[in-house]
């Protein structure tokens, strides 16, 4: 019997800490809504346009929802992969994506062809992530 219920605490702990790890991530459950907006990824400016004027510039972007699971897990996948690009880059954005969580707080992304910008950081644009945002 002592046995039993040292197996017991021992699943309930792990259960408990399994749960707990969860709790702060980006994961799709978290997540209401995905809202893609871009233009042509190869298309070329004489500037670098900056985040916060790419309506301005792409009045005429394409913009995708997503509000179904397996579209967001995809994208939330892609982006708990990504890697930090060195120093000094700044994404020529061609593209914005805005994570709404269901807290109603959105996250921006700014997406370059070579560099995104996520959460205040600059990040390598996986090939993987211009795939999702073009089909």
């Amino acid at each position: 019997m002592k046995k039993l219920s040292i197996v017991f605490m021992f699943l309930l702990t792990s259960a408990l800490f399994a749960c707990k790890g969860n709790k702060g991530g980006n994961t799709a459950d978290a997540v209401k809504s995905v809202s893609l907006k871009f233009t042509e990824l190869g298309r070329e400016t004489i500037i670098s346009i900056d985040c916060d004027k790419f309506e301005h510039y792409f009045p005429e972007s394409k913009v995708k929802t997503l509000t179904k699971g397996p579209g967001i897990d995809s994208l939330m996948q892609i982006l708990n992969a990504l890697k930090k690009a060195e120093d000094g880059y700044k994404p020529d954005v061609r593209g914005k994506i805005l994570i709404t969580h269901t807290s109603n707080i959105v996250d921006t992304l700014c997406v370059g062809v070579k560099v995104l910008n996520y959460k205040g950081i600059t990040y390598e644009t996986p090939q993987e992530l211009l795939r999702f945002i073009q089909q």
